[in-house]
């Protein structure tokens, strides 16, 4: 490093390796095990989902089959999720990481739109069960890893995705990498270099909107592989560009082509303001610009007291990146082509909820998405663009719906539940974990596991809670 200005990669790095578990306050640790807590039972449940079954597959053979491979005893074993044998922690953080994100149900940084948990949590924990670190040490290297990982997404929030990229993944893969770096020991411009490598790895295009292909869901597993792939680069003396966000051909040069970012946004108020307590869950497994939708929907239901049967017309309001990604093309959004298709469709999840009362995981189903009766709703939902929501800030959402009597209800959310704005409870996030854990772990086991993680600031060892998710 020289004295000139330092590169954002540097500032990051600098505020990773200095921020101590001590200097974070008290509900941002709480936030980063709940964070824990809720990516791992959307794992759990993810394992009797039939995506399981290629990732779990992918896992196996990145692992060698449980081989040894060289630099193992450096780098140490680590657990997936279901997976009896330890395996390698690139293998492991891949499975762990798809599978908490492959139902679509794991939380999000509205601004940046970034899935925060799924690239960052995985590879965290890989690095605290391979160098034998404590709940403090895992915690601490999630919230360095969280916070850097937000701002990435914050120098240009929406604009990558409007161009087809996932920011998810983009991001992901620098936060995976500080993630299992601080605990592998990097340092300096090793730990500099781990980002600059990065910067070579960071992909992920949403093409998969076009026909209900699941590619998504392997994105941040990806990430939390490749940033520890990074990490052993860099920890060999493989050295990456310091300038690989803002530099001429870096992450924001190449893929804005020219258009502005916020450089600033990179590194401001890292270490006094926490981006981290402005993550949101869902309340739903669907793509979480749907969510204010269904609630508005349920709302108007409620307030009208009609039927699924006297529903002549739905009118979405919606920003224009609500629409590109759940309502354009709207035939294609009235039929899905795919169970995981569903997840990003307004008009079928409209209907899940107006018809069933509900949206979860049991409606995701290739038996629901031909569903005559889900159908029939989802063929009636057409959308408007609305220029004056607050989007991507928030995500919110309004629902006209018009009966065959003549008669209309309107609702809106402006604030998707979840977030700040709109909170749900600790109690309701533990529930929603049990809900999800105990489609895979009996009962007391589950409860056993959320009390282990609710208290990972006082466990000197994560065998007790790795041994659970390698039983499940």
């Amino acid at each position: 490093m020289n004295n000139a200005s330092p590169a954002a990669s540097e500032t990051i790095c600098r505020f990773a390796e200095a921020l101590r578990f001590e200097d974070i306050p008290p509900e941002v640790i709480e936030k980063a095990k709940l964070l824990t807590l809720d990516l791992l039972g959307i794992a759990l449940a993810a394992r009797s989902d039939p995506i399981d079954m290629p990732l779990r597959a992918t896992a196996r053979a990145l692992a060698g089959k449980g081989k040894k491979t060289a630099g193992e005893a450096d780098y140490g074993l680590c657990s997936g999720v279901g997976e009896r044998t330890r395996m390698p922690a690139a293998s492991a953080a891949f499975l762990n990481g798809a599978l908490g994100h492959s139902l679509d149900f794991d939380d999000t940084h509205t601004k940046s739109i970034v899935h925060t948990a799924a690239p960052i949590v995985p590879p965290a924990l890989a690095g605290a069960e391979a160098f034998r670190k404590s709940g403090r040490d895992l915690l601490r290297a999630e919230v360095a890893a969280l916070e850097a990982t937000i701002r990435i997404g914050l120098a240009a929030p929406g604009r990558l995705h409007a161009r087809g990229f996932h920011m998810t993944s983009l991001a992901g893969v620098f936060g995976a990498a500080l993630a299992y770096g601080l605990s592998a020991g990097l340092r300096g411009r090793m730990l500099v270099s781990a980002l600059g490598v990065c910067g070579s790895m960071a992909g992920g295009l949403m093409e998969y909107v076009s026909d209900g292909s699941p590619t998504k869901a392997m994105h941040p597993g990806w990430a939390a592989h490749s940033g520890i792939a990074a990490s052993y680069l860099s920890g060999g003396g493989f050295r990456g560009p310091a300038s690989i966000f803002e530099g001429r051909f870096g992450l924001f040069n190449s893929h804005l082509k020219g258009e502005d970012f916020d450089a600033n946004a990179l590194t401001e108020g890292l270490g006094t303001h926490w981006e981290t307590l402005a993550i949101a869950f869902k309340p739903y497994p669907c793509g979480h610009v749907i969510h204010a939708f269904l609630d508005a929907a349920l709302s108007a239901q409620k307030q009208g007291g009609f039927a699924p049967g006297d529903i002549e017309a739905i009118t979405c309001h919606a920003a224009a990146g609500a629409i590109d990604l759940t309502l354009d093309p709207i035939e294609a959004k009235r039929h899905p082509r795919t169970a995981y298709d569903g997840k990003f469709s307004l008009p079928f999840c409209l209907a899940a909820v107006l018809v069933r009362g509900h949206c979860d995981l049991d409606d995701f189903t290739e038996k629901s998405i031909s569903d005559p009766d889900l159908i029939e709703i989802s063929s009636r939902v057409d959308y408007r663009q609305d220029e004056a929501q607050d989007f991507p800030r928030f995500f919110p959402g309004k629902v006209e719906i018009r009966l065959k009597d003549g008669r209309s209800f309107t609702a809106e959310e402006k604030h998707q539940r979840g977030c700040p704005e709109n909170p749900i409870t600790t109690e309701q996030v533990g529930e929603k974990f049990l809900q999800n854990a105990c489609r895979t772990l009996p009962g007391p086991q589950a409860e056993e596991l959320m009390t282990i993680i609710l208290k990972l600031d006082t466990l000197e060892s994560l065998e007790p809670l790795t041994e659970i998710l390698r039983e499940a």
